[in-house]
């Protein structure tokens, strides 16, 4: 029944998957955009939003910026800042974006429809963390002492003292029936 129902488990297959596919659309989107950057420059000063200089800096930034943060969601490095990024320029995507809320043809779901799925998986890694197939959790040092104090099979608190090591069982219970007599 577990394949039915599952509340618990180890989320962080899914996160990879969130990972890679958000992650690989803005990596492919910045790439698509700097093979024709002089188009796309074109495109942010038609939005008449920034002044022409703004709009030529925005143009040419935005793409590498795509590259850059879509390589490190893929590969879960620096996950909050990146999923920060990401959300940002999502919901700024969305403020621009003309007819968002309006399908382009009949039977299709509107454009704002794959911008909140986006800045769903985005803001959900920036509060949950990349998971445990990242180069995040390669640095986690949170994570780290949590493990090398898990790795030791009994606490130093527990292991006997020197002095009572080579006893044994029946030795030390009857050792404790004295001082209890006494």
């Amino acid at each position: 029944m577990s394949i039915f129902f599952k509340a618990r488990g180890s989320s962080s297959f899914g996160l990879l998957v969130i990972r890679l596919i958000i992650g690989s659309t803005f990596l492919l989107a910045g790439a698509h955009k700097v093979m024709d950057i002089e188009a796309f420059i074109n495109h942010v000063k038609s939005f008449g939003i920034f002044s022409p200089n703004a709009s030529f800096i925005l143009g040419f930034i935005l793409p590498f910026i795509e590259i850059i943060f879509g390589a490190f969601y893929i590969i879960g490095i620096f996950t909050p800042l990146t999923s920060l990024a990401l959300s940002v320029m999502t919901i700024s995507f969305m403020v621009v974006s003309k007819n968002i809320a309006t399908p382009a043809e009949q039977f299709v779901l509107p454009q704002i429809v794959f911008y909140l799925i986006m800045l769903s998986a985005t803001l959900m890694t920036l509060f949950s963390g990349a998971g445990v197939m990242s180069f995040d959790a390669l640095f986690d040092k949170k994570k780290k002492t949590e493990t090398q104090n898990v790795s030791s099979p009994v606490p130093e608190t527990v292991k006997p003292p020197e002095a009572i090591k080579d006893a044994t069982f029946s030795e030390i219970v009857e050792e404790k029936k004295e001082e209890q007599n006494s």
